[in-house]
């Protein structure tokens, strides 16, 4: 970039010296002819701003010359494909160099081809092709040894060969140490690879913790510990074959100690029969038992005992009379008959006298009845007082809300609700007043709907034909409220609602047009110019804030860049008058990119021009104007000097303002760039 830096400069040295000394070192008082002969000598060597100087020197001898008008706007025409060409040769140049910096090494090698081919023997972009050229081809050599290494750690990795994938991406590493994909990988593998290990560890732990409670016929919890060492290693089949081994083992030994436990139970509680079945059972799943087998013969001899018949035959009696009874009891209650089940529990208690369900169950429907009955008398009370209070609630409610209804002129339901009264109580004499009152509402109402409709058709119309159509459909709303269903008024609503959606859609097409160009100005980093289609959206006022959000975004961005204060402090100026601000040159580099923002106030009664104009020492160089609306505001104004030749190729170091026909109050002035 330095050579460019220095070919720039120099260009724009010579260029000053020609084009203010040339013509006057060659004669002391030149013709018209004279001049305009060396403007086309120097237009033919391609020396077009020299010719520009020459032709232009030669019309202030002959303003009115045609040929030297016509010489002069060919020669400006040139100059502006020459600005143009250089432009792009300069933009091909910073996007390589922005590759450059960036690494992006085969971008900026395609975007330095497009600048030789404006500029084919520029030293720079040579330089830089021929250094890239070199890096690129060193760096395809490593880079291949550093896709080899990867390529087989991914492969090791694939494999689960975890310490050995470490070491293809330690090796990698050694070429590349910041590439972050790469580290990524070795940082997993080394996790993987330690995981592995940990896995491995925990494994073999539960796989001894299991062997150890078979050992023991603990089924259940040496599954448990085989389930859980298999979870680390899905696939081994030996720890597989080894669970299912187990699960029948613990499959039998539960069935077994159920039947036991069962028929433990039934023994203490003297139910042989059903004992004997479950230790049988218990012997189906594990023969020759000998508790089991034991425990079948003792059942035997009991049962087969002449005093064991005799009480087994009495009890049985007892207990089938018993459980009859029972469940009669129950039977009535479920129906809610407690007199009837209050007799069967009688019945049971003299059989089984001290039964503490039947005694409690006798109790219980004693207490139902006595409940019941207290229940049905204060039912029937409390059911008599509440229906006369809420017959009195109900008036009185009726009442304030008949009186609030007329209130809020709801006559209809405030005639609807006086006459509920009148149907609770009909001798009611607030009710039948309001109803008297309400009648003669009705008279107002009718005769104040129709003056308010033919008021708002009139100031409807009035709007229509004014195009103010959301009046006008404001007005016509409000003639149907009082006519309802009007022809009229619902054929004037359908009208206005008509024009006034065309002309909705009329702002939102002007308004995203705006939008789109301000984008694409945006986009292009052309701020004033996307500052002034923003603004214009904002004017169509469809109330969507994305413009001013815009402009802020830009105002933010200038705002970060600033390279230099001109205006410190308040500064006015009179009409007429001017003011100049000295300043030191802007570093070229960032010349191109550069922005003038001010941000100042018209102090006058109407809107004037602001001529700004730039240069250096004695020579001015450019200008721009801006025109300040008369407001009691302070406006924002941005224009992008950079893409004036003359501010980029000079050394300007001076601004001078000058407001035609008003007064200007300037609070800030600022040169900044884009990003």
């Amino acid at each position: 970039m330095r050579n460019l830096i220095k070919y720039i400069f120099i260009l724009s040295f010579g260029i000053l010296c020609v084009s203010t000394n040339y013509v006057y070192a060659q004669e002391k008082a030149p013709t018209f002819q004279s001049l305009m002969s060396s403007g086309d000598k120097e237009f033919a060597k391609k020396e077009y701003i020299k010719a520009k100087t020459y032709y232009q020197e030669a019309l202030r001898l002959r303003p009115k010359d045609a040929n030297a008008k016509n010489k002069l706007n060919t020669t400006l025409q040139k100059i502006q494909e020459e600005n143009q060409k250089e432009e792009r040769f300069f933009e091909y140049i910073d996007k390589a160099d922005n590759y450059y910096a960036n690494s992006e090494l085969e971008k900026a090698l395609a975007e330095y081809n497009k600048a030789l081919k404006i500029y084919p023997k520029d030293e720079y972009a040579l330089e830089k092709k021929s250094e890239i050229s070199t890096i690129l081809k060193d760096e395809k050599d490593k880079l291949n040894s550093f896709n080899e290494m990867v390529a087989v750690g991914d492969r090791l990795m694939k494999s689960e060969k975890y310490a050995e994938a470490v070491m293809q991406y330690e090796s990698a590493l050694k070429l590349y140490p910041n590439n972050t994909a790469v580290n990524e990988k070795y940082q997993n593998a080394k996790n993987k690879k330690e995981a592995y290990n940990t896995k491995v560890s925990e494994f073999d732990r539960l796989n001894a913790q299991g062997q150890e409670f078979t050992l023991r016929k603990k089924y259940a919890e040496a599954i448990e510990a085989y389930q859980q060492a298999l979870q680390i290693f899905p696939n081994d089949k030996e720890l597989a074959d080894k669970i299912k081994e187990l699960q029948t083992k613990k499959d039998i030994s539960d069935r077994y100690e159920a039947k036991i436990n069962e028929a433990d139970v039934l023994y203490e509680d003297q139910s042989y029969a059903l004992a004997k079945t479950a230790y049988q059972a218990a012997l189906s799943v594990i023969p020759d038992d000998p508790y089991a087998s034991g425990m079948i013969v003792r059942i035997d001899e009991i049962v087969n005992s002449s005093e064991y018949k005799k009480i087994q035959n009495d009890k049985a009696k007892l207990d089938s009379d018993f459980a009859n009874y029972m469940q009669k009891g129950a039977n009535a209650e479920e129906i809610k008959n407690y007199e009837l089940a209050l007799s069967f529990y009688v019945n049971a208690l003299e059989l089984k006298p001290n039964n503490a369900e039947a005694l409690s169950k006798k109790k219980n429907a004693e207490d139902m009845i006595l409940y019941l009955e207290q229940q049905r008398k204060e039912q029937e009370r409390l059911a008599a007082i509440e229906a006369e209070k809420q017959r009195k609630a109900q008036i009185q409610n009726l009442i304030t809300t008949g009186n609030q209804q007329i209130t809020d002129k709801k006559y209809a339901d405030a005639e609807q609700t006086f006459n509920q009264v009148l149907v609770l109580d009909p001798n009611n004499a607030t009710a039948t007043q309001k109803l008297g009152v309400i009648a003669g509402y009705y008279e107002e109402m009718q005769r104040q709907k129709q003056e308010n409709y033919n008021k708002a058709m009139g100031l409807g119309d009035f709007a229509l034909e004014r195009e103010n159509f959301a009046e006008a459909i404001k007005q016509y709303n409000t003639a149907l409220a009082n006519k309802p269903g009007d022809e009229q008024a619902t054929r004037q609503l359908t009208l206005a609602k008509q024009k006034e959606n065309l002309r909705l859609q009329a702002l939102e097409d002007e308004y995203n047009s705006f939008i789109t160009q301000g984008d694409t100005q945006f986009k292009s980093k052309n701020y004033d110019k996307a500052i002034d289609f923003y603004t214009k959206a904002i004017n169509v006022n469809t109330g969507n804030p994305y413009p001013a959000r815009k402009i802020k975004e830009i105002g933010d961005i200038l705002k970060a860049n600033k390279i230099m204060e001109l205006v410190p402090k308040s500064l006015s100026i009179k009409s007429n008058e001017s003011k100049r601000i000295d300043f030191q040159p802007i570093d070229i580099a960032v010349r191109r990119s550069n922005y003038i923002a001010i941000k100042a106030k018209n102090l006058s009664d109407k809107p004037f021009i602001m001529y700004i104009t730039y240069g250096n020492g004695a020579k001015e160089n450019g200008s721009f104007t801006v025109r300040l609306q008369q407001n009691d505001e302070y406006n924002d104004f941005i224009v992008r000097i950079g893409s004036q030749y003359k501010w980029f190729s000079e050394d300007n170091n001076w601004i001078e303002i000058y407001p035609e026909n008003g007064d200007v109050e300037i609070i800030s002035m600022e040169i900044t760039k884009d990003n």
